[in-house]
This record gives C-alpha cells, structure tokens and sequence, in this order.
C-alpha cells in the first residue's frame, strides 16, 4: 500500500513516565460511521511486549503500510528511551 494511500494515523504518548498509550485513528470515508474514535492500546513499559501482542492482533495495524509500521516501532522505542532518561518524550 502507498503511504500516501493509508488512511490510518498513530498517536504515542507517555503517561506518568511510566505508561504507554498508543490511539489508533482510521480516517475511511464511510457513510455507515460517522464516529472517529480512535482505538486505544495502554500499557506499562516494563510490560511493552504485551503492547506489541496486541498490536499485532489488531487487524487495522495489520493493514498499515510498512512505512507506519516502522515508524509506529521507532516511536516505541524513542518513548522507551525517553523513560529511561527520564526525559520528555515528544512524537516527531
């Protein structure tokens, strides 16, 4: 799939220093859903590969593009260096 194609978006964001959040956002264009609330996955950072099971069950990120996929990992990882450094994460 075309990265300019994909209709999905990520936000990260760090809670407490302690806590992952990842929302999911789908932007289709279907008349059947005029609701866009985004799908959240939360979780601990010391319990990140639960995230990840999670993640990879979930069929909307199966349908990323391989473009957001590694960007969606990049993040993760900055986050989690972020936690580590005790410093503020901000998504780029």
């Amino acid at each position: 799939m075309d990265v300019l194609t994909d209709n999905s978006y990520l936000i990260i964001r760090i809670l407490n220093q302690k806590k992952v959040e990842i929302y999911c956002f789908n932007q289709t264009n279907s008349t059947e859903n005029i609701y866009t609330y985004p799908v959240c996955f939360v979780t601990h950072f010391i319990d990140i590969n639960r995230m990840f099971i999670l993640l990879s069950m979930f069929i909307n990120i199966q349908e990323l593009c391989t473009y957001h996929k590694l960007y969606l990992g990049k993040e993760i990882l900055r986050a989690n260096i972020c936690i580590n450094l005790e410093q503020l994460y901000i998504q780029s």
